[in-house]
């Protein structure tokens, strides 16, 4: 599979901090553009990749960072091999679902050291059966069965297209909190107190077991991240201070 990635530096990359923007399902590196600016203006690299099977980027499976955590690694691997990319210094911006393949890709990975996630979850197959329920407008607790086989639906196209043996049971076993136990870096967690993609009901399991230093804000009135009600919209400037402090703080450029 191809990974389109955009690589932007605001001078010689090498030595610098590298900002990597993860966006969600359904988006891609194009709606970054505001803060990559931003990170560009602070000194930081940064790396805007398409995740697989989004925007230019070859595949046709997204599956939540069992398969993306691998693109990542390749990617970050030609940056420096390319661009003399420090991969021990590594920050992470990521959108909605975007922020599971990050906890993924950051899970055991000293080498990051700062996490935005925007929007998250704690549980995917909770994820799915609210998605349904929007959907068909049947209450989420009628659609537990109808959730578990779309789940189970995804996991075997994985397993025909890529093999059985190529995935395993790590597959079903993808879990946002196993991950987030194995990040040693700190989060910020953001959310809007109106996001009705991903309410924040979502989140606050996630948000009870976050590692050391990290701390979660929750944006009145905002919505979903990448949309017209995003936290960056609704309070722009304490999202712009938050985010400077924040990456600078744990990752100077």
């Amino acid at each position: 599979m191809e990974l389109s990635t955009t690589f932007a530096s605001p001078g010689e990359p090498e030595g610098r901090a590298t900002i990597l923007f993860l966006h969600g399902k359904g988006g891609n590196a194009s709606e970054w553009r505001p803060d990559a600016l931003r990170a560009l203006e602070l000194g930081y690299n940064v790396l805007l990749p398409d995740l697989r099977a989004h925007g230019r980027s070859g595949g046709t499976l997204f599956t939540l960072g069992f398969l993306e955590k691998e693109d990542l690694a390749l990617t970050l691997t030609a940056a420096h091999d390319s661009f003399g990319v420090d991969p021990q210094r590594i920050g992470i911006h990521a959108c909605s679902a975007g922020s599971t393949v990050a906890l993924e890709f950051a899970a055991g990975r000293s080498g990051v050291r700062a996490i935005w996630l925007e929007s998250p979850f704690a549980e995917a197959r909770e994820m799915a059966r609210h998605y349904l329920s929007r959907a068909t407008h049947v209450p989420p607790s009628l659609l537990t069965l109808t959730s578990r086989w779309a789940v189970a639906r995804a996991v075997a196209r994985v397993r025909r297209e890529l093999g059985a043996e190529s995935t395993g049971p790590g597959l079903e076993r993808l879990d946002p909190l196993a991950a987030v136990a194995r990040v040693t870096a700190p989060i910020l967690l953001v959310h809007g107190d109106d996001d009705r993609l991903v309410p924040q009901r979502f989140t606050r399991r996630l948000a009870e077991v976050l590692p050391p230093r990290s701390a979660v804000w929750n944006v009145a009135g905002a919505g979903h991240c990448h949309h017209a009600n995003e936290p960056a919209a609704t309070a722009k400037k304490a999202y712009a201070r938050k985010w400077e402090e924040f990456f600078t703080t744990f990752l100077p450029a």
